[in-house]
C-alpha cells in the first residue's frame, strides 16, 4: 500500500517503509496536491503554471511531464500497479481512489466528519469514540506544514476547523459522562491545533477545576489572554472573563461537579 502522510511535513512510505523521492519540491507538492484533491481531474496547463510558475511554457509543461513520470513510478515501487491510477486524458490529469492508496488527511476527514455530528447530537458511543480517537492520533501537525502555497494554506486551515471541532465533541461527550480527565485531554489537544479556540479554552479551564487544577486554570487563562491580545488585538468573550473570575474569586468551590459540567459547551465564544 501506498501511504501519504500529509499532516506535519509530508512524506510517503510503502507499508510502512519511509520512502526517498527525487521529485524536488514542486514535484513533491504537486504529488501532495494530487493526492490532496484524489479523484478530481486538473488541467495541465493550470498543474503546470501552478508548480513551475517561473518558467516559460514549454519547460513548464516538461517538468510537469517529467514529474507525472516519477510520481508514477513511486506508486508502482509501493504497490505494483498503483501507477495506472494516476490517469491523463483530454489534456487533464487525476489520480483515481483505491485502496491501494491511503491518506492521512482523507482517513481523518472521513471519521471528524461523521463522527462531530454524533458527538454534537450527544449520540457518540464508545466505539465511536474510538475510531474517531484513532483518526485524530493522525494529526500530527498542521497541514503540509511549512509550505505557503495558497492552496495548502486554504487547506491547513479547513482542516483544522474540522480536528478542532472533532475534538471539541469528544470533549464535551467525554465530559458528560464525567470522564473529566479524558476530556481535559481532548480539550488540550484542541488548543494544540488552535490556540485561540475560545470555546475550547473556557472548557479546558472547566475540567482544569473538575480535575483538582485551580491554579492551572487561572494561569491557562492568563495565557489565552496574552495571545489573543497579541495575536488579534482583542479580549477574551464576556463569558469567558466571567468563567475566569468565578475561578479567581473561589466562587467554584461551592458548585459541584455536576454544575460545573453543565457550563461545558455553553460558551458563546468563537
Amino acid at each position: 500500500m501506498f501511504e501519504a502522510n500529509l499532516f506535519g511535513v509530508a512524506s510517503f512510505s510503502a507499508n510502512g517503509v519511509l520512502l526517498r523521492t527525487n521529485l524536488g519540491r514542486s514535484g513533491r507538492l504537486l504529488a501532495c496536491y494530487l493526492l490532496t484533491f484524489i479523484g478530481r481531474a486538473h488541467r495541465r496547463e493550470r498543474l503546470a503554471a501552478l508548480f513551475w510558475p517561473d518558467l516559460d511554457e514549454a519547460g513548464a509543461r516538461a517538468a510537469l511531464n517529467t514529474t507525472l513520470w516519477r510520481v508514477r513510478r513511486m506508486l508502482d515501487g509501493a504497490h505494483p500497479g498503483a501507477g495506472r491510477l494516476l490517469a491523463s486524458f483530454d489534456g487533464s490529469v487525476a489520480l483515481e481512489r483505491d485502496a491501494a492508496i491511503r491518506v492521512d488527511a482523507h482517513a481523518l476527514q472521513d471519521a471528524a466528519v461523521v463522527m462531530r455530528d454524533l458527538a454534537r447530537d450527544g449520540a457518540l458511543g464508545e466505539t465511536d469514540e474510538r475510531r474517531l480517537v484513532e483518526a485524530l492520533d493522525l494529526y500530527a501537525g498542521p497541514f503540509l506544514d511549512g509550505e505557503d502555497d495558497d492552496w495548502a494554506v486554504r487547506e491547513r486551515e479547513r482542516l483544522g476547523v474540522l480536528v478542532a471541532a472533532a475534538g471539541v465533541g469528544l470533549m464535551q461527550a467525554a465530559a458528560r459522562r464525567g470522564s473529566d480527565t479524558r476530556a481535559l485531554r481532548f480539550g488540550r489537544q484542541v488548543l494544540a491545533v488552535d490556540p485561540l479556540h475560545e470555546a475550547a479554552q473556557h472548557d479546558v479551564m472547566l475540567l482544569l477545576v473538575l480535575t483538582g487544577q485551580r491554579p492551572e486554570a487561572l494561569q491557562s487563562y492568563r495565557r489565552f489572554e496574552v495571545r489573543l491580545r497579541e495575536d488579534l488585538a482583542v479580549a477574551p468573550a464576556p463569558d469567558t472573563r466571567r468563567l475566569y473570575d468565578d475561578i479567581a474569586s473561589d466562587a467554584v468551590r461551592g458548585m459541584s461537579p455536576a454544575t460545573l459540567r453543565a457550563r461545558i459547551g455553553t460558551s458563546k465564544a468563537g
